[in-house]
């Protein structure tokens, strides 16, 4: 299900942010933010254009060189997948690292936000990762040195999790059984 927090409905104290700025690390309630980071209202403008959210009514805006992370408490050993909506802003190509620390030699998998199979901007995304300690640190990371603008980035939304249970056979031809991550409302 949703992470805590995961749609960011829990707004951080406007005594640390600046504008829609946040400064400080601990300021969206559980999160952890690094760098240029934006937390969003629906409707807000920037520039020509008006921000969409696609649940509730915020969202965070990764600038250049930007994170979010969270930790979460996870069983050793099982794999998850980790779900969460992205919406481009600017103009120039965006990518996110996303990450598990630890994980797989602690490497980020490169996502590219393209957002072209929806109307409404936002893209449903899904990355699976196996644990390999009881807690870890799930990271979504925007490191796009190539940027016109360091403020300008991708939005994200609606971070879930959800275990996946290992295949069995069964007596079709498709000998396993699919799993598949958790399904944001209205994504499909």
């Amino acid at each position: 299900g949703p992470l805590l927090n995961g749609n960011f409905e829990y707004a951080p104290n406007r005594s640390q942010m600046n504008g829609t700025r946040v400064m400080a690390p601990n300021a969206i309630p559980y999160w952890k933010v690094t760098g240029f980071v934006e937390y969003i209202e629906s409707g807000a403008r920037q520039g020509d254009m008006v921000l969409t959210v696609p649940e509730g009514r915020h969202a965070v805006q990764l600038g250049t060189e930007s994170s979010i992370r969270q930790q979460l408490s996870v069983t050793r050993g099982k794999y998850y997948s980790i779900t969460f909506s992205a919406a481009r802003t600017c103009a120039q190509s965006e990518r996110l690292k996303v990450s598990v620390v630890p994980g797989d030699d602690d490497v980020a998998d490169e996502l590219p936000i393209q957002t072209v199979y929806t109307s409404s901007g936002w893209d449903s995304y899904s990355w699976a990762f196996k644990a390999k300690q009881g807690v870890v640190s799930f990271i979504i990371h925007h490191g796009d040195d190539h940027a016109e603008d360091p403020a300008c980035g991708p939005i994200i939304d609606c971070v879930a999790i959800r275990a996946l249970n290992p295949p069995r056979a069964t007596p079709r031809k498709n000998k396993f059984r699919r799993s598949r991550p958790y399904l944001i409302n209205d994504s499909l």
